[in-house]
């Protein structure tokens, strides 16, 4: 079964986000680290309260 519905939503509070190039998310100390597919890092606050891959959504506390 494939899920692929199109970009990952990085959701926080009213705030949303498509994730078209990001290629990982990586937790560090009450932070999110975006590494897109050409390298580029970019830092955002928050901690992951949940991964919904039914609809495509990465909710932040």
């Amino acid at each position: 079964m494939c899920l692929d519905n199109g970009p990952l939503i990085l959701v926080r509070g009213d705030d949303q986000r498509q994730l078209d190039n990001i290629a990982s998310l990586l937790p560090k100390d009450g932070r999110i680290v975006l590494l897109d597919v050409f390298g580029k890092k970019e830092e955002i606050e928050g901690v992951i309260e949940e991964i919904d891959l039914l609809n495509n959504r990465i909710v932040l506390a």
